[in-house]
């Protein structure tokens, strides 16, 4: 599949976007001006036939001496002036023959615009009488708009008075509206010109800048995959090329820190399976030079053999955590009464033989929405430590405090050196009779993967750990 430029996708979309808004002004343009002129024509036109049909028309015809035509005089104004739609008269009889305007008073194209009109109503009369909508008529280039009605007029000749039927043309002349509109369309094509060079130019050069920030940007991906964790980027022009230059540099400040982490975590995975092992080699070879007795070489191996074997199980679980900490949980709705019941029972054989009591406070049936197996192996750590270091009691209840579910474990012992107690949920921190190390550690992941926490204080006699987890 072949890759579009994302530089070009930016040009042509922003060159079709600025071209298609100008087709579109001016095609609109054109219509509200087409519609515009037709709407000016036709109030015009109607106004003048009103205005005919509403007065008197006098007709007053002066002869000469021997009887011949001389000139017809209208006692009526049958013309419009306006700036650019001017309706005019053409008044003719019954026997088609042109009354008004007068040829003397035309130029020669006049002329032949008027006889043309008439021709055209004289053809078309059906047309007029049909229709009361005005008429389009085109000649020599030019076009008009017409309307025609039917009229009387007072005919005076010699103090001789007749009524005579005549028909009104009103026309009006639109090609100088038609012109004027051309020319502004070629105004805005040449402002289309202008205006797509410059959105041309202003792409390549807004483009050019996406290319350099894409680029830094990816030059520096390449930089943090191949390891380098230090560098940093800034100084975008763009707000959204800043934000992601602070993202891909928080990025990078955690992959520096779970590289950190990861190699910490072999170290101290290493020295802590290296001590059992040790141990296990040194009674084996003690074995077989005969300096120590069997039973007790075997005890001391039996005993390693179980430290290792909990330390791996613990570095397994740790792992299986980190592996799916993007997986989905196993929720399902848990009674939080009966999840301690189970973890308690599950651990009470270890306690009586550490000749220690768990003691479970009754609490309100509390039931929440979590992974039940990761829960209760929080709690299950949370005893053992408490087995551990506890004197005679450990008190384990629940309850709701804050919006908040609070899982309280309490132990008897000696409380911890203020110096260890921020740091005993971290991995492989172990105190003074500490055993891998990894069991806080274990229940901290867990309380954070379920949307909650885990923390530990001191109290007056014993120490308090508590699981926080969002009902």
């Amino acid at each position: 599949m072949i890759r579009k430029s994302f530089a070009n996708r930016l040009i042509l979309n922003f060159t079709c976007v600025v071209f298609v808004g100008f087709l579109a002004v001016y095609f609109l343009f054109n219509s509200l001006m087409d519609n515009h002129i037709r709407a000016e024509a036709e109030a015009e036109l109607d106004r003048e036939i009103m205005t005919v049909n509403e007065n008197e028309i006098s007709i007053v015809e002066l002869r000469d001496h021997a009887g011949g035509y001389v000139e017809t005089i209208f006692g009526t104004h049958l013309r419009s002036n306006r700036a650019i739609i001017n309706v005019d008269t053409i008044i003719i009889d019954a026997d088609g023959v042109i009354l008004l305007p007068s040829p003397f008073t035309l130029l020669e194209e006049e002329i032949s615009q008027i006889e043309a009109l008439v021709n055209f109503f004289n053809d078309s009369k059906n047309l007029f009488d049909e229709s009361d909508e005005m008429i389009m008529v085109d000649h020599a280039g030019h076009t008009f708009y017409m309307r025609a009605t039917t009229h009387y007029a007072i005919l005076t000749e010699h103090f001789f008075f007749e009524t005579i039927p005549i028909s009104v043309l009103m026309y009006t002349n639109i090609t100088p509206a038609i012109n004027l509109k051309n020319s502004m369309n070629q105004i805005l094509l040449i402002l289309l010109a202008i205006s797509g060079s410059l959105s041309l130019a202003f792409s390549f050069l807004l483009t050019t800048r996406f290319k350099k920030s894409i680029k830094r940007l990816s030059k520096y991906a390449d930089t943090i995959g191949s390891g380098n964790f230090d560098e940093k980027v800034a100084g975008f022009s763009y707000l959204e090329f800043t934000k992601l230059g602070g993202s891909m540099n928080n990025m990078a400040g955690m992959l520096k820190t779970y590289e950190s982490n990861q190699k910490q975590f072999f170290q101290n995975a290493s020295h802590e399976l290296r001590t059992p092992l040790m141990s296990i080699q040194g009674y084996t070879e003690g074995l077989q030079s005969g300096v120590f007795e069997s039973s007790y070489a075997t005890d001391i191996i039996l005993e390693e053999s179980h430290k290792m074997t909990e330390l791996i199980n613990d570095i397994l679980y740790l792992s299986k955590l980190d592996a799916s900490a993007n997986s989905q949980l196993n929720l399902s709705l848990v009674c939080i009464n009966a999840l301690i019941a189970s973890s308690t029972n599950r651990i009470k054989i270890i306690a009586k033989a550490a000749n220690k009591q768990i003691i479970i406070s009754p609490s309100a049936n509390i039931e929440i929405n979590t992974d039940k197996d990761k829960l209760e192996r929080a709690i299950i750590n949370i005893l053992s430590n408490a087995i551990r270091y506890a004197k005679r009691e450990i008190h384990i209840n629940c309850m709701i405090k804050n919006d908040e579910l609070n899982i309280v474990i309490i132990n008897d012992g000696t409380p911890i050196a203020q110096k260890d107690l921020p740091y005993i949920f971290d991995r492989f921190y172990k105190g003074s009779s500490g055993n891998t190390g990894l069991g806080l550690a274990i229940t901290k992941d867990i309380a954070t993967r379920l949307g909650g926490t885990a923390y530990a204080r001191n109290l007056e006699s014993g120490v308090e750990f508590v699981i926080c987890l969002p009902i």
